[in-house]
C-alpha cells in the first residue's frame, strides 16, 4: 500500500478501514475541501490555493490528502507534518529531534493538563517548584523557562496558569536550541501547543469521564461548516474531582471563527478561558520516599485543606493568512491577554534532625508564603514563506518579525498579617503502617492580606531570516539568521522597609542555525544541525533584575549540535527518528567572590549528550505504537564561578539517564481495540540552585497503563483507562527539599458521543 493511499485511508471516514471505527464526521463536498484545507506538501510543491478548481476537476487523492492534515491528529499517534516552524513542513525537512504528541494519544492516554501530556516524551522533567503549580519543565537537563519555551501556534505564551488539553489538537516539543526561530529562551527547546482551528466540515462530539478520586470530566467540540467558506468551532470543558484531598476544579470555552477559508484571504477570531480552583497534590520530603516508600499510599494527601491555587487565563487571538499570487504566503497572528494567579501551599517534612523514618516518625508542616500575581502580554508575528528557484537551485525561504510586550505585577502577604505555624501530622495508627496521619483535614482560617512586591514591564522585537536550499539533488542546506533587541523596566519594593529598588535592563542578541540534509529518497533524511540560543537576565515569570547587579549582567548563550536519521517504513505507515546531540550552556551566569556585589559573571558552563529515539506509527493495519526514549548518559558542570568551585565536574539535577515512554494499541476486533503501555525514569535527582543535591533523589520507576475501548456504533463508543495498575509509590516532580508524588493507581471510564 502506498503512502498516498494510507492517507486516503486515515483521512475520510467513509473509506476508513472497518478494523479502525471513527467518528462519522460530515465533510464538505470534495471540491470545496480542495479548495478549502492547507496543503501541508513538501516545501518545494507548495501552491496558492485555486478556487476555481470544481469537483468533477479534483481527484480523490488530492483531496484526502488535503483532509488528512486536518484529521490525522484525531485519527493517529503519528505525524508527518508540523507548524513549529512558523508555516507546515514536513517533519523530515526540520534538522532537529521533534517529539509530537497528536491528540489521539492524549485521548487515549487521558492527559488532561499539558504536564500529563509532556510526561509521554522522553527526557523532560519536572521541577516541583511552589509544590508543583506549573511545575518548571527540563529538556535534556535546561530549564524550559515559561518566559520563551512554551508556545502557542508558534508565538509566546509564558504566563504562569494550569495549562488543560480540552482544547489541544498537538504538543510539538522541538529538542535543542531555537532562539534563530523563537527569540530568547530555548537553551532544552520548545513546546508549542497546538490550537484547534474551525474546520469546513460539522464535528460535534461530546466526551464525558467518570474515575477514581471522584473524579468527573465533560468536554464538547462543535464544528460547524456556516457557508462555503466560513466555520465556527467552540471547545469547552469542566473537571471536577476530590481527587483523594489534591482537589480539582477547571473550567475552560474556547470559541473560534474562520472565514474567507479556501479562499487568498483567510482569517481566524479566536477567544480563549480557563479558570482553575485547585488544591494542588502536596510535597513530601526526600527521607520519606528513600526510607520509608511501602508506608506512603501514593493518593494519601499530607497538605492542608486550606491549601489553594486559583487562575484565570483570558485572550484572544487573530490569525490572516495571505496566499500571494506567485505561491507565497505571509502569516499575521496577534495575540493579548491576562493571567491572574494566587497561590498558599503547604510542604510535610521530616524533622530537621531525623536520620531514620518510620511508623513513630512525627511530620512537620511547612509552608510557602502567599504570593498572588497579575500577567498582562500582547505578542505579533509576521512570516512570509516563498519557493523559488535561484542560480539554478531551488530555495525555501522564510522570514518573519515579532514582537512582545510583556508586564506582571506581584502581591504577597502583608508580613504583619502573621500566620500561624501550622500543626504537626500525628504519628500513624493505621493497620498497614502508613507514616502519619494524611488527609486530617487541618483549615487554616487566615486570610492573606495583599501588599504589592514588585513588578516589570519588557518589550522585545525580533526579526530573522532563513533559507532551506537544494544545491544538488538529495541534498539541502539550511541558514537561518535573527536579531533580537529586548529591554526591560524592574521595581521592587522590601516588604519591610518599604523602599522601592528599580532597574534596567537592555540587550541585542544575534542567534543562528545551520544545517545539511541528506536525502537519498522520499522516505529518508539525515541532518547534522548546529543552532544557538540564548537566555536574558530577567525572565518574564522571576525577571531577576530587579537586583541591579544581575540586570548588568549579559544573556547566557548556549548552542546545541545533533547528528539525526528520520525514516519512514511499511509503505510511510511507521515513523522513526533517532538523534545524537550535545547541547552545551557556554557561559552560564555564576557567581565571583571579588565582584559579585557588582554584576553576575558569564564564566559557568555546563553540557549534556545522548541520544533519543521516536517510533509512531503502524507497522500493521490493527496494531499501532509510539515510543519516546531517551539515554542521556553524560551532564556535567564544566565550570563555576570562584564561590562555586565544589560543584565542577558534578553531574547536573533533573536529568535521569533513562526515560522514556511506550504505547501499543492492537485492534481485537471492528469495535473493539485495547492498549497497554509504561513509562518509566533511571533516578533522578534534585538540584538547589545550580547545584545538583546528590542526597535528595527519587528511585527510578516503572507505570503501567493499560486501555479498552469499544465502539457501539462509528457514533458512539465506551472507554476504560487504568492508569498506574501496580500503584506504585513514584516521585517526578523534584524540589530542593520536597517531592511530589504521582498518582496511585487509579482507573477512568468514558462515555463519548459524535453527532
Amino acid at each position: 500500500m502506498s503512502r498516498k493511499t494510507r492517507r486516503n485511508r486515515n483521512a475520510n471516514p467513509s473509506i476508513t478501514p472497518t478494523t479502525q471505527p471513527t467518528r462519522n464526521f460530515n465533510l464538505l463536498p470534495l471540491g470545496a475541501l480542495a479548495a478549502g484545507f492547507g496543503l501541508a506538501m513538501p516545501a518545494w510543491s507548495q501552491t496558492a490555493p485555486d478556487t476555481s478548481t470544481s469537483a468533477t476537476e479534483t481527484t480523490l487523492a488530492e483531496v484526502s490528502l488535503k483532509t488528512r492534515v486536518e484529521f490525522e491528529d484525531k485519527k493517529n499517534v503519528q505525524a508527518v507534518t508540523s507548524s513549529i516552524g512558523k508555516g507546515n513542513q514536513e517533519i523530515r525537512d526540520i534538522p532537529q529531534s521533534l517529539n509530537v504528541v497528536t491528540e489521539k494519544l492524549l485521548d487515549d492516554r487521558k492527559a488532561d493538563s499539558l504536564q500529563d501530556a509532556l510526561r509521554l516524551t522522553a527526557g523532560v522533567t519536572f521541577s516541583a517548584a511552589e509544590n508543583g503549580t506549573q511545575p518548571d519543565t527540563f529538556i535534556r537537563g535546561f530549564s524550559v523557562a515559561q518566559v520563551g519555551d512554551l508556545l502557542i501556534d508558534g508565538m509566546k505564551d509564558p504566563s504562569q496558569y494550569e495549562r488543560d488539553t480540552f482544547n489541544y489538537d498537538r504538543i510539538e516539543v522541538l529538542r535543542g536550541s531555537a532562539s534563530m526561530i523563537f527569540g530568547r529562551g530555548s537553551t532544552g527547546g520548545v513546546i508549542n501547543q497546538v490550537a484547534k482551528k474551525p474546520l469546513l466540515a460539522d464535528i460535534k462530539e461530546v466526551v464525558a469521564t467518570v474515575g477514581s478520586g471522584d473524579y468527573g470530566r465533560i468536554t464538547a467540540d462543535f464544528n460547524m461548516r456556516t457557508s462555503e467558506h466560513t466555520a465556527v468551532r467552540v471547545n469547552g470543558m469542566y473537571t471536577k474531582a476530590d481527587n483523594f484531598g489534591a482537589e480539582i476544579d477547571k473550567k475552560g470555552l474556547a470559541p473560534s471563527f474562520a472565514f474567507g477559508v479556501g479562499t487568498n484571504h483567510e482569517f481566524n477570531i479566536g477567544l480563549f478561558y480557563l479558570k482553575t480552583d485547585l488544591v494542588p497534590r502536596n510535597g513530601l520530603s526526600y527521607a520519606i520516599i528513600q526510607q520509608f516508600p511501602d508506608a506512603v499510599d501514593p493518593n494519601d494527601f499530607y497538605g492542608a485543606a486550606s491549601d489553594y491555587h486559583n487562575g484565570e487565563a483570558r485572550y484572544g487571538t487573530f490569525q490572516y493568512k495571505l496566499h500571494l499570487a506567485n505561491g507565497g504566503q505571509l502569516n499575521t497572528q496577534v495575540r493579548t491577554g491576562t493571567y491572574d494567579r494566587s497561590l498558599w501551599l503547604t510542604v510535610a517534612r521530616t524533622p530537621a534532625n531525623a536520620t531514620t523514618v518510620n511508623s513513630s516518625t512525627v511530620l512537620t508542616r511547612g509552608g510557602l508564603t502567599p504570593r498572588s500575581d497579575t500577567y498582562k502580554g500582547t505578542y505579533l508575528q509576521s512570516d512570509y514563506s516563498q519557493n523559488i528557484e535561484w542560480l539554478g537551485m531551488k530555495h525555501a525561504v522564510l522570514a518573519g518579525v515579532d514582537a512582545a510586550h510583556e508586564s506582571a505585577d506581584r502581591y504577597i502577604n502583608d508580613p504583619t498579617n502573621v500566620i500561624a505555624g501550622t500543626p504537626n501530622i500525628t504519628v500513624g495508627t493505621r493497620a498497614n503502617n502508613t507514616i502519619g496521619t494524611p488527609d486530617d483535614g487541618y483549615y487554616s482560617r487566615i486570610v492573606p492580606r495583599w501588599i504589592y512586591s514588585n513588578d516589570y514591564v519588557s518589550r522585545n522585537a525580533g526579526i530573522f531570516v532563513q533559507d532551506l536550499v537544494e544545491f544538488v539533488p538529495h541534498w539541502k542546506l539550511l541558514l537561518g539568521l535573527r536579531h533580537d533587541y529586548i529591554k526591560g523596566e524592574f521595581n521592587n519594593r522590601n516588604a519591610t522597609t518599604g523602599v522601592i529598588t528599580s532597574a534596567t535592563l537592555e540587550d541585542s542578541v544575534l542567534s543562528h542555525r545551520a544545517a545539511v540534509l541528506f536525502q537519498p529518497t522520499s522516505t529518508l533524511s539525515f541532518h547534522l544541525g548546529y543552532g544557538t540560543s540564548f537566555n536574558t537576565s530577567g525572565d518574564t515569570y522571576q525577571f531577576t533584575g530587579i537586583l541591579a547587579n544581575t540586570a548588568n549582567t549579559p544573556p547566557e548563550k548556549s548552542r546545541n549540535i545533533e547528528l539525526g536519521a528520520k525514516a519512514d517504513w511499511f509503505d510511510g505507515n511507521l515513523s522513526t527518528r533517532l538523534a545524537l546531540f550535545r547541547t552545551e550552556k557556554y557561559n552560564e551566569r555564576t557567581t565571583d567572590a571579588d565582584v559579585s556585589s557588582e554584576a553576575y559573571l558569564l564564566s559557568g558552563k555546563r553540557h549534556s549528550a545522548g541520544w533519543e529515539l521516536e517510533v509512531a506509527g503502524r507497522p500493521h493495519e490493527d496494531v499501532e505504537v509510539y515510543l519516546s526514549y531517551a539515554f542521556i548518559p553524560t551532564s556535567r558542570i564544566d565550570k563555576a564561578g570562584t564561590t562555586q568551585q565544589n560543584i565542577v565536574g558534578q553531574p547536573f539535577g533533573l536529568l535521569p539517564k533513562k526515560s522514556g515512554s511506550s504505547w501499543v494499541t492492537y485492534q481485537v476486533s471492528s469495535p473493539l481495540r485495547v492498549g497497554v503501555g509504561a513509562t518509566w525514569s533511571s533516578r533522578n535527582y534534585a538540584i538547589n540552585g545550580t547545584v545538583p543535591t546528590r542526597a535528595n533523589y527519587v528511585p527510578g520507576y516503572a507505570v503501567v497503563d493499560a486501555l479498552a475501548e469499544y465502539f457501539f456504533t462509528p457514533d458512539l463508543f465506551v472507554q476504560l483507562n487504568g492508569s498506574n495498575l501496580t500503584d506504585k509509590t513514584y516521585s517526578y516532580e523534584l524540589y530542593r527539599g520536597h517531592t511530589i508524588l504521582g498518582m496511585g493507581r487509579n482507573f477512568k471510564f468514558t462515555v463519548g458521543y459524535t453527532f
